[in-house]
């Protein structure tokens, strides 16, 4: 079908008013907007808990080849001994020295006699790895803990990430305050280099805009989401919705247990801090690509359907806007120009708190429609790795970052 000038134009116009109608709505919706408020950190001016105020609580650690960043992360978490009963290393077949490593660093600390180091030589293949970690860990924790399961409290945190020393209490109030059964931090990113300059931002932007943080904090919304970095989890709460065992195959864990806690009648609670930092480092294009590709397709419910709506919405809501308002100023065509440039504006509007956020160049709000571009790209490529039954390991081949805090 052969289309004239005029119809293109009036597609192109058409087009132009629907994606900046779009981003209008979008901007008035306030749960969508980026939660600059919803922070632990905000809450640290306040009176410290002492330990117990709020129940008791356990540290389950998941790690592989961990061995030259625990030295710079398990330390801030061995100072707060006085907050848990037990903090267990899951060594889940390393091939380095993370047990002792692990055990090293406790020696001679407040917390010798409070860690444990629980070896996996094996996994289960029903279950997903980390997901084994962490069943294994949990198990460990909770030997020989007695007392009412609604005052128990486990934390899963990655090996990876940087806690701030008064982190555990500081988690415990904030659960306490709102009335949490399950609490989840999306940790700061490293975003240093140009590619997480380019993709970093955008990653923790579209999982934002998916799992929005005050529709999950709420209870009168079914959404639930949680960062697998940061949990803490009630104990009564993780048996009522079935444990660990409910979400073993799926590799999408974190988002699973918040679904299945707000499901058992929990309540969630999932926010920021930027006192809280990963290590990890995505200094190449491929390190972001392997992480996303791990997941995007799980994202979608493994619905091959959705892939191409994945594209359409990337590329209507993020791509076309800069190119309809560049293409209106060569045509002397308002309409088409200025729809573009109104829904290129509130992206970027929207866009701009998160890179400042993770410290970024400001200028990086501009570079979105790439961002998008390359995100569809990367659930393409996800969604073909699970046709071709091509999987990932759960521990990302990215390096990480050693130099100072």
């Amino acid at each position: 079908m052969n289309f004239t000038p005029a119809q293109i134009e009036f597609g192109l116009r058409v087009a132009a008013a629907l994606i900046a109608l779009a981003w209008l709505l979008l901007s008035l919706d306030r749960k969508r907007w980026w939660p600059s408020r919803w922070s632990l950190h905000l809450d640290a001016a306040g009176r410290e808990p002492r330990p117990g105020d709020h129940g008791e609580v356990a540290v389950v650690i998941p790690a592989r080849n961990e061995a030259a960043i625990l030295p710079r992360t398990l330390p801030r978490l061995l100072k707060q001994a006085r907050w848990y009963r037990r903090i267990v290393i899951v060594d889940d077949r390393s091939q380095d020295h993370t047990a002792s490593s692990a055990k090293l660093l406790a020696t001679g600390t407040e917390a010798e006699h409070q860690l444990h180091v629980e070896s996996v030589r094996e996994s289960d293949p029903e279950w997903v790895a980390k997901t084994y970690a962490m069943q294994r860990g949990y198990e460990t924790a909770v030997a020989d803990w007695h007392g009412d399961p609604a005052r128990q409290w486990i934390l899963f945190t990655d090996a990876d990430i940087l806690h701030p020393t008064f982190s555990i209490g500081r988690l415990m109030s904030k659960a306490a305050s709102v009335d949490a059964d399950l609490l989840s931090v999306m940790v700061k990113l490293r975003a240093r280099t140009f590619w997480e300059w380019l993709l970093i931002p955008a990653l923790t932007y579209f999982f934002q805009l998916l799992y929005p943080f005050r529709r999950v904090s709420s209870p009168a919304s079914r959404r639930a989401a949680a960062s697998g970095a940061v949990i803490l989890i009630r104990r009564s709460a993780l048996e009522d919705a079935g444990g660990l065992e409910a979400i073993r195959g799926d590799a999408l864990g974190d988002i699973t247990l918040a679904q299945a806690v707000k499901r058992s009648g929990g309540k969630c609670w999932l926010g920021l801090d930027p006192d809280m930092r990963s290590l990890r480092t995505y200094d190449s294009y491929g390190a972001v690509h392997k992480t996303v590709v791990r997941s995007a397709f799980d994202h979608l419910g493994r619905h091959y359907a959705l892939v191409p709506f994945v594209w359409l919405a990337l590329a209507g809501l993020y791509v076309a806007p800069p190119l309809l308002m560049i293409y209106g100023a060569i045509q002397l065509d308002p309409i088409i120009g200025i729809g573009g440039g109104i829904a290129w504006l509130i992206g970027i509007a929207n866009y701009l708190p998160v890179v400042q956020y993770l410290g970024a160049p400001s200028g990086i709000a501009l570079t979105l429609p790439v961002a998008a571009l390359l995100y569809a790209v990367m659930t393409a490529v996800s969604a073909w790795c699970a046709l071709t039954g091509r999987g990932a390991d759960w521990r990302a081949a990215t390096e990480i970052d050693l130099t100072g805090d």
